[in-house]
Order: structure tokens, then sequence, then C-alpha cells
């Protein structure tokens, strides 16, 4: 997919400098180990420097770039994906920047700076804060968060739900814009996904014949779609939620060795849905079984405690707007879309998707590779599946 040409990349630094003002500009691409690729667009570091009324200045950029070549574009995911983030970074978080500038700084949500956008179909940018020059790094440790990493994740997730609440309250213009962009995922919205999304959980059943998990594996897939559209109209409450809430979705700033601030990046899946859902996927998509079972009700109690914290602040009434008892609700209802979801991508990063255009960044290769890959994916879906059904959240699947 890295199609991106020194001849278009110089294009997009002189738009960029253009946009801070820069004069006698120049840039160096940086790395994260190599140029970053995610699944749906391209991940650049660069320094770019200047001069700003005869001083010198220094910035260091990401750049996020929709692929050139419209091979890749996957029908229309690419133009719906890059349209919800160019809008979230352009718009929606300056906003939440705004709204935040009254409460203490070590309690806001962290926003990388946006300097520039372009929305032209096959040339998508977003330019935004190297946030890595700012301390923050992603979690490599593991392929689950601890207790906590997992901790300060959920605070910062609470935030961002909070501050779409405080939109709807104080700049409902703005909401009611965001809720056209960042549509909720539906079958009518994005088919292929729930496809995908139907697909992967065909090939479960094939990894998990002959084990207790066929029967409802085999109801999650007959009732994909309405399960994952219960997360929007079953629910009691709606918001804009970030969509793909999990671990390679963060990253943190550390004091000591120790995680003490999380920022959330990609929100290309940005969607009006359930916060339950963000908070559920979130925790049984990055955590251990193990600290599931220490820790549950904890980190519900947290993020709960935080999203109260960021209303208060703003002078609304939790229990008037998204009480515990909602939450604790819409958990139960969230639940089937959670396990279908997360059946999804970690059947993605556990290695097993070797076909289509989204493919596991790392293939088994041995046998021995491939019987391993398996063998760490059916272990993690069935502890999901195991601790869904013992908080209660997988009930309505066989109602």
């Amino acid at each position: 997919m890295s199609d991106i040409s020194e001849e278009y990349l110089n294009d997009v630094m002189s738009n960029v400098a253009t946009a801070l003002e820069l004069k006698e500009w120049s840039f160096n691409k940086q790395t994260f180990n190599n140029i970053a690729q995610n699944y749906f667009g391209i991940i650049i570091p660069t320094v770019l420097s200047g001069k700003v009324c005869e001083k010198n200045e220094s910035f260091s950029i990401v750049l996020k770039l929709a692929p050139t070549d419209e091979r890749y574009r996957v029908s229309s995911a690419v133009s719906a994906m890059f349209a919800r983030e160019i809008f979230v970074y352009s718009k929606l978080l300056n906003k939440y920047q705004d709204i935040q500038k009254s409460h203490p700084l070590s309690s806001r949500y962290v926003i990388p700076k946006c300097y520039y956008v372009c929305s032209d179909y096959c040339k998508e940018v977003i330019a935004m804060q190297n946030m890595c020059e700012e301390g923050y790094k992603p979690y490599v440790n593991s392929m689950f968060l601890d207790i906590s990493h997992i901790t300060i994740a959920l605070k910062s997730l609470a935030k961002f739900h909070a501050l779409s609440f405080i939109l709807k309250e104080k700049a409902s213009d703005l909401f009611e814009e965001a809720k056209k962009i960042c549509i909720p995922l539906t079958e009518k919205s994005n088919k292929r996904y729930i496809h995908i999304l139907t697909d992967r959980l065909i090939k479960a059943l094939e990894k998990f014949k002959n084990t207790p998990y066929i029967a409802l594996l085999e109801i999650l897939k007959q009732k994909c779609v309405q399960f994952i559209e219960m997360a929007m109209n079953s629910v009691r409450c709606l918001c804009l939620c970030h969509g793909d809430m999990w671990k390679e979705n963060l990253l943190f700033q550390y004091e000591d060795s120790k995680p003490v601030s999380a920022c959330i990046i990609d929100y290309q899946t940005t969607r009006i849905c359930s916060p339950a859902f963000d908070v559920l996927y979130l925790i049984v998509s990055s955590t251990t079984t193990v600290l599931r079972k220490d820790y549950f009700k904890q980190l519900l109690d947290i993020y709960y405690q935080s999203f109260e914290e960021t209303l208060t602040q703003e002078n609304l009434k939790p229990n008037d707007v998204y009480s515990r008892d909602m939450f604790q609700y819409d958990l139960q209802i969230v639940g089937p879309a959670c396990l279908i979801v997360a059946n999804t991508a970690i059947w993605l990063s556990s290695g097993l998707q070797q076909e289509g255009h989204v493919r596991s960044k790392i293939i088994p290769i041995t046998d021995a590779e491939k019987i391993e890959a398996v063998r760490k994916y059916t272990n993690i879906i069935t502890s999901i599946i195991d601790d869904l059904k013992n908080y209660g959240y997988l009930e309505i699947v066989f109602k």
C-alpha cells in the first residue's frame, strides 16, 4: 500500500508549512522503527523546520495519509474512515480543547494538535502533533495491558465520552453535525464490515468444532447484524464513541516507569454508539482473564468515577446524563457485539487472517507456528466468552 512518492510527500509538507506560516522550510522523515502503516492508511513521522517572523521553529509531525492508489481504497471504506477522522481532528477535538480550558491541566483529555488536513479524494491527509515527542509511547511489553495501564486508559476513555455529553449540552449544532458524519455501525452503513464480522464467526466455528462454544457462536453468526445494531438501538444512552478502543490505539506517558497519562489515537471508526461498548470492548480485548477476575468491577468503578468527575466540572449531573444504572444496563446489551468484534480483532492479531485486503501483519509460516497461532486465538476467545457469561453479559444471546 506504500504508494507515497517523494514528490507527493513534498507537496503535502509544502501545504503543512503554508498552514503553519513557515518560510524557508525543510523537513526530514523520521522513523518509529520504520515507516509505519496501519490497515487503512500510511503513517509517516517527520520533523518540519523553518522560520516564523524570522524566528526558527521546529515541529514534530505525524502524517496520516490515505493510499493514493484507488486499488487500495476498499470500495468507500477508506473515504468514510478518513472523513470521520478529519472531522474529529479538525473540528471535534478542537471544540473539546475549548471546553477543557477551565479544567485543571491534570484532568484534561489529552489531544494532539492538528496542523493541517486535506479531505480531497485519494489525497486525504492529517498532519498532527507527534505525541512521542511529548513522552507518549505504545505499550509493547505484552499483548495485554496490566492493571496500571488499563486504569489510565479507562480514565482517558471516560473523559472522551463525558466530553461528548458536554458537547451535546453546550454545542448542540456541532453534536448534530457529528451525528451525520460519525454514523452508527449498521448493516446499511457498513455492509462490508458486517460481512467481515460474520465471516470471522464462520472461521471461529471451524476452530471451535466439538467444543461447548459451538451453539453460542452459531447464534452470534446467525444474528450478527441484530447484536451489532443493538449497541445503538437497544441501549439507554448514546454518545460519540471511539469504536475501536483497544490497546493498539493507546499511547502512554510515564513518570518513574509508571503510566500517568494516556493519549487515544486513530479515530477512523468514531461513531454514535453506547459508551458501554467502548468500555467493555477495551477491557475484554486488552486485558487477561486473570486480571479481569481480580479487577473487573473495580475497572468499571474507575471508568464511571472519571466520567462523573468530567461531567461535574461542567456542572452536569451524571445521574441525569448517564446514570450508573443506565451504564450497567447497557453493558448487558452490548456484550454480544463486543464478543463479535473482539473475535475479529483477535483473529487478525493472532496472525490467522491470510487473505483479503486486510491481513494479519505477522503470518505464521511453519506448521508449528500455525498450530500455536490457533491455540493462542482459541484460548483468548474462550476466556472472553467465559468471562462475559460470568458477568451476565451474554444472556440475551439465548433469549
